[in-house]
């Protein structure tokens, strides 16, 4: 370890969660570096969906107005059979400043927050982190490249296939949680002139599978699809007679789709992992190199972002009482974060699998399931699912929470532009 670190915090990673981390540490006044090999993200860089929640705290982080500016608008998520709708989440009644989710590509949601934290006088660094050391002063990443970049606290924000968590000795089991040909999505972004239902994005289950259409700006469509492995990279004639066979244009209440392009798509075969710890000494861990499940809900990057603010948080406040001499209180607080974190992370991985049992159910059980769900609607089931979506039930460490408060207080939304 150098002497002299090179700054007070080293995040592996450049997705959403490692550079919301970093734009939190520097938004409290101390310095941070970036490493990111900046390589293709694969199926893990194609997240969209960003929730009221989320939102607040990217508004906090001077990054919401720009995002909110260029996404598309959902007021709600519509879980369904061909014949019935199931449940409603309506994320128009939820409180505060942005009562709706929105949509934007991974991308571009990268590009806003690496942005902002340039602006904050974040280093960036490409390169590809190879293993991390580290004593009682702090923690280095050591690079492909033969160098190492030292901080007093190292983030872990390199995905599920990351460095920083095996170096780190922590381990990162399978939560069990599979649901066969459920576990391979097809995800293809097209061009659908007509269709109307713009406001909301569509789940719907059936004898033939899974389908899901979430508008994305610039008009055009996501659609996701659980299809078995092996399959061609579709076409728009193969995803137009996917939809039509998983909801037939004989419906009356099916809304006019007609494909007319695939601009992109991928195959993912959906993962379920959580870290045993979220820390270990002066490496914490953040977004999906702690946790990945379902995409049920939209809620990886948004859980994401919010581990990166808090850890920012908390690794502020512990440098700031280890210069104040006050070593427990900087471990309370940095361990405080790794335990909310893993808790929140169980939480969110318990309701994707709860939506994926629904999307999902054995064939024998299905009406009974359907019928189950549609009864719970009528007792509320669609505003508790907006809630646990939206993450505004996700309020931080306890220690961080009484002192954040004027940090998420209530910023100026507004509705973005379809």
């Amino acid at each position: 370890m150098n002497a002299q670190p090179d700054a007070d915090v080293v995040v592996v990673g450049g997705g959403p969660a490692g550079l919301a981390a970093a734009v939190g540490v520097a938004l409290m006044g101390r310095t941070a570096i970036v490493v990111d090999s900046g390589g293709d993200r694969g199926p893990g860089g194609r997240a969209v969906m960003m929730h009221s929640g989320t939102l607040r705290v990217l508004s906090t982080m001077g990054c919401a107005d720009a995002i909110v500016a260029e996404a598309a608008t959902i007021d709600s998520m519509e879980t369904r059979t061909p014949r019935h709708v199931l449940t409603t989440a309506r994320f128009t009644a939820l409180p505060g400043p942005y009562p709706f989710a929105v949509t934007l590509l991974q991308a571009r949601t990268e590009a806003i927050l690496r942005a902002r934290a340039q602006e904050l006088g974040v280093r960036l660094v490409t390169d590809r982190a190879m293993g991390v050391v580290q004593d009682h002063r702090g923690s280095a990443a050591l690079l492909e490249g033969g160098a190492s970049l030292g901080g007093r606290y190292l983030v872990g924000a390199d995905g599920m296939h990351g460095t920083v968590r095996r170096a780190a000795g922590i381990s990162y089991p399978d939560t069990g949680a599979s649901s066969g040909d459920a576990e391979n999505l097809t995800l293809a972004d097209v061009v659908a002139p007509g269709y109307e239902l713009r406001d909301r994005a569509i789940i719907l289950t059936g004898p033939g599978g899974m389908l899901a259409l979430v508008p994305l700006p610039q008009g055009r469509l996501r659609v996701v699809a659980n299809l078995p492995e092996g399959h061609t990279a579709p076409t728009a004639d193969s995803i137009q007679s996917l939809i039509d066979t998983r909801w037939s244009p004989r419906r009356s209440d099916r809304p006019q789709i007609s494909v007319d392009e695939v601009v992109a798509s991928t195959h993912l075969r959906i993962r379920h992992h959580l870290a045993d710890r979220f820390r270990a000494n002066r490496v914490l861990l953040a977004g999906d190199a702690g946790h990945v499940h379902s995409t049920a809900g939209g809620q990886g990057m948004n859980l994401g972002i919010r581990d990166g603010w808090y850890l920012a948080r908390a690794i502020a406040g512990a440098l700031d009482a280890e210069e104040a001499a006050q070593p427990d209180k900087a471990d309370a607080l940095l361990d405080s974060y790794a335990s909310n974190r893993r808790a929140v992370a169980a939480r969110v991985i318990d309701v994707t699998n709860r939506i994926s049992r629904i999307m999902f159910p054995p064939a024998p059980f299905r009406p009974l399931v359907y019928l189950g769900v549609r009864l719970a609607e009528r007792f509320g089931a669609g505003e508790r699912q907006a809630l646990a979506l939206s993450g505004l039930l996700d309020t931080g460490p306890d220690m961080l929470r009484s002192s954040s408060q004027h940090l998420l207080a209530e910023p100026s939304g507004q509705r973005g532009l379809a």
